[in-house]
């Protein structure tokens, strides 16, 4: 009877053991995890300010072309006036 006790308790041992080493396993894969997680959500972070740097850069591009349609809009006007003073010139 004792010997059955022991070798139960003997069984239990192994088993706790066993169940320790799994839950050490686990925690250390939750680690791992928890660590790819910041570096994910650290690398969207990144996407996201780079991603507006480049709003603002074409922002900024979409003005600068602006500008430039409404100076060579300027500059076809002068060219086409003296073109016309050039082509009639008493006008």
């Amino acid at each position: 009877m004792l010997d059955r006790l022991a070798d139960k308790v003997d069984g239990l041992a192994d088993r706790m053991e066993s169940l320790t080493d799994r839950i050490e396993n686990i925690a250390s894969i939750a680690e791992s995890n928890a660590r790819v997680i910041q570096a994910l959500a650290n690398v969207a972070a990144e996407a996201r300010e780079e991603r507006q740097q480049l709003f603002q850069r074409m922002d900024q591009q979409q003005s600068n072309i602006e500008g430039l349609r409404i100076e060579t809009r300027r500059i076809i006007d002068i060219l086409l006036n003296q073109r016309n003073q050039d082509d009639n010139p008493t006008a």
